[in-house]
């Protein structure tokens, strides 16, 4: 289901005024109920626990002030994650060198699917270099973009997980 364009705007207004960037937004129906995932970004820093919470009160608040979304809903808000998607021109300048997935319909409408390293924005498209090969794709062509194949490290984690030696705690025995 696509938001309308009130409900789109109503959101980004108030996900700027709280300093973050909407990246992506969605309304997806779950039997009776509907449910409105909210994408945020901070530029210069992570997305907080407290950033989601502030959003989710903001635009909780209005979105019931101004009845935008007819009956029961559950509001979902997140950061775009490691495999965020990329929906605007601005994602993907900001992701060159970066690696994606990239769905979109062919010359004949059918879907296709490139995984590559965006390689840059022109005009009204996207350079995608995949196998040495520059792929241009218009943005009216994009079905769905997400980040893809990066070797993220998150929180400073990597490697430090807790080794498993199939012992367990020792048990004291009485």
């Amino acid at each position: 289901m696509i938001p309308d364009e009130q409900l789109s705007s109503t959101v980004e207004k108030e996900v700027d005024l709280l300093g973050c960037e909407l990246v992506k937004l969605d309304l997806i129906s779950r039997g009776r109920r509907l449910v409105l995932r909210i994408f945020i970004d901070r530029s210069g820093g992570n997305v907080s626990v407290d950033d989601c919470v502030k959003v989710s009160k903001a635009v909780g608040f209005v979105l019931e002030g101004e009845e935008l979304i007819q009956g029961p809903y559950s509001l979902e808000v997140s950061s775009p994650g490691i495999n965020r998607p990329l929906v605007k021109p601005a994602h993907f300048e900001r992701f060159s060198g970066y690696g994606a997935r990239v769905e979109y319909s062919g010359e004949a409408g059918e879907k296709k699917t490139v995984i590559g390293e965006i390689a840059r924005v022109e005009d009204r498209s996207i350079v995608i270099v995949s196998a040495g090969e520059e792929l241009a794709i218009g943005f009216d062509r994009i079905i769905k973009a997400n980040l893809h194949g990066e070797n993220w490290d998150i929180g400073g984690t990597k490697g430090r997980g807790r080794k498993r030696t199939g012992k367990g705690r020792q048990r004291k025995r009485f």
